[in-house]
C-alpha cells in the first residue's frame, strides 16, 4: 500500500472526539494512529470493522462519507474474524459506536476523521441534521485535497 496521513477536522473534534471519548482518555489518538496503519497496510487493528459508506443521506452518499465500525475499550473484534464481518449489533447503544472519516478526491492518501458516533451509532447516522452536518465538512475537505 503507500503513504497515508489522517488529521482529526478542527470544526468537529471538541464535540464529536473529545466529548464522546471523554471516559477512554488518548481513545482519539490511539484511534488516530491505528487509522493510519490501517490506510497504509490495509490490515484493520482490532478495534476496527467493516468499513463501508454511508448512504443516507443523499449528502453523506455525494460527499463520500465512511464509517468504520468500531470497539471501544476493553471490547475488541476478533481477530480471526473477517473485516467485513465484524459489526456492531444494533440494540446494544453501548457497543454501538462508528468512526466517521473521508477521504481527500485528489490527494487520495489524505483522510479527514470527522466524529466518533457513540452510543448507538446507527441511531446517531439516522439523525440527519448530524449527517448533514459531516456531509459538508466531508465535501469541504475534499474540495481542499
Amino acid at each position: 500500500m503507500s503513504r497515508a496521513s489522517a488529521i482529526f477536522h478542527p470544526e468537529s473534534y471538541r464535540e464529536l472526539f473529545l466529548d464522546v471519548l471523554k471516559d477512554y482518555p488518548g481513545l482519539d489518538t490511539a484511534l488516530l494512529n491505528d487509522f493510519v496503519t490501517y490506510k497504509q497496510t490495509g490490515i484493520p487493528s482490532d478495534r476496527f470493522g467493516r468499513d463501508a459508506p454511508y448512504v443516507w443521506p443523499a449528502a453523506a452518499f455525494n460527499a463520500n462519507l465512511m464509517h468504520i465500525h468500531l470497539k471501544l475499550p476493553p471490547e475488541k473484534f476478533p481477530k480471526n474474524l473477517p473485516q467485513i464481518d465484524r459489526v456492531c449489533r444494533r440494540g446494544a447503544p453501548e457497543k454501538d459506536a462508528a468512526l466517521v472519516y473521508v477521504r481527500g478526491e485528489l490527494e487520495e492518501h489524505r483522510y479527514c476523521l470527522l466524529a466518533v458516533l457513540y452510543p448507538d451509532g446507527h441511531a446517531r447516522a439516522r439523525e440527519e441534521k448530524l449527517m448533514r452536518y459531516l456531509a459538508r465538512l466531508a465535501q469541504k475537505f475534499r474540495g481542499e485535497n
